[in-house]
């Protein structure tokens, strides 16, 4: 009563449902062994998935993953991965006695890599496919000077917040911390 009507229009898919009406699971008949296999189930929860996927016109792939990954592609540069290694080349270097120590691995992780999105473990392996930033501008001060503290400012940007905040001309302000040092007491950065 239910099949009869499709007949004509799926006629292999409807000899194949009688047939297994008439075939056990458990029947050596070859042309029929494919169909009892379990793994239908999980291809069948596929399809499923696929078919409601489009449907509703939703894509494969979780709208937040989509975003992340548009956001993680405009941050991502070169740098990004080079001391991170992909888990499958991890386990296979790890039996080599050229391998780095933990301690110069935790190091190099970290060098540079504080507050990078990429870098991070939470979003590194959701970012390790997107492509590269393209970055034609950069955005690197010239002229860099070291403060005592730590923090690295362009001079111009320095000499312009001490003349704003009506600094004597030997005089600078961290522009975080808001502390004041001596021009003396800069260092000249130099990018390598």
């Amino acid at each position: 009563k239910h099949l009869n009507p499709y007949r004509a229009t799926f006629p292999r898919e409807v000899q194949q449902v009688c047939g297994l009406l008439a075939f056990p699971p458990d029947s050596p008949a070859p042309a029929y062994e494919d169909l009892y296999k379990p793994s239908r189930w999980a291809d069948l929860a596929a399809l499923f998935t696929t078919t409601h996927n489009q449907l509703l016109a939703l894509p494969a792939v979780p709208l937040l993953h989509l975003a992340l990954s548009s956001g993680l592609s405009a941050l991502k540069t070169p740098a990004c991965h080079t001391h991170s290694p992909a888990p499958s080349s991890f386990a296979a270097s790890s039996n080599h006695a050229s391998a780095p120590s933990d301690a110069a691995a935790a190091a190099a992780s970290t060098l540079g890599h504080g507050v990078c999105p990429i870098c991070s473990t939470e979003l590194n392996e959701l970012a390790r496919n997107v492509p590269y930033a393209h970055h034609t501008q950069s955005h690197v001060e010239h002229d860099l000077r070291l403060l005592p503290n730590g923090s690295v400012y362009g001079r111009d940007r320095l000499e312009m917040q001490a003349k704003k905040a009506g600094l004597p001309t030997d005089q600078v302000k961290d522009l975080r911390t808001g502390e004041i040092y001596s021009v003396e007491a800069l260092k000249k950065v130099y990018i390598t």
